[in-house]
């Protein structure tokens, strides 16, 4: 009696890599996969901060294997490399959309400031950056990139109050702002930011009076 054949389905063509499945099982295109990576990894690093973005965290929340993620990063210095420069491009769109919104005049663009860099999660991921130049000189290059991004903002918001902002007034603007940013981390939202907002008043007002009169020239 002759074997009757059976049917049997074709089996589903398999992934080109690993990288084309989630750990969930589900395909994902590569390069969306690695922007999820990314955006988890970032969201990590502003809500916990250097210490918290740990392969398995970030895996867990990207819903990948380690294996996958480390298909794109395979070390944690590629994670965070690739996360850090994403965050402070993001970082600096931030602060210069702020500034570029604050109505004219010391308190409003005192304000803006202020809750710029009052929020915690922006101050975690200026502290990783300075922690990850301190450690490896080639974040050195990374963190010079986002300060001159940002004193560039700066610059045409001085510039908006009729402020020369010549590299000196500029610099000291953003030192000052940095360090109002590490305080907040400490005091809190709310405390730092009563804190920034004041200070950078005081100081925007100062800049404002050194503005020399028309037809006096410059102050000596």
């Amino acid at each position: 009696m002759p074997a009757v054949a059976q049917a049997v389905a074709p089996a589903p063509p398999a992934p080109r890599s690993l990288s084309e499945i989630s750990a969930r099982g589900v395909p994902v295109s590569v390069p969306d996969l690695r922007a999820k990576i990314l955006g988890e990894a970032i969201a990590i690093l502003r809500e916990h901060g250097l210490a918290g973005l740990t392969q398995p965290r970030v895996a867990k929340a990207a819903g990948v294997t380690q294996s996958h993620l480390t298909y794109y990063f395979p070390t944690r210095a590629d994670l965070l490399a690739a996360v850090l420069e994403r965050a402070a491009a993001g970082q600096r769109a931030g602060i210069g959309a702020a500034l570029a919104a604050a109505p004219n005049g010391p308190e409003a663009l005192a304000d803006a400031l202020g809750d710029a860099l009052s929020r915690p999660e922006n101050t975690r991921v200026l502290v990783s950056l300075v922690l990850a130049a301190d450690a490896d000189p080639a974040f050195r290059t990374l963190y010079r990139s986002l300060a001159g991004g940002v004193r560039g903002e700066v610059g045409e918001a001085l510039a908006a109050l009729g402020v020369t902002a010549d590299p000196a007034t500029v610099t000291m603007v953003h030192a000052l702002g940095t360090g109002l940013a590490v305080l907040g981390l400490a005091l809190g939202p709310e405390e730092a930011g009563a804190i920034a907002a004041r200070a950078l008043t005081d100081l925007f007002r100062l800049l404002q009076q050194r503005v020399p009169a028309p037809g006096r020239g410059e102050p000596s």
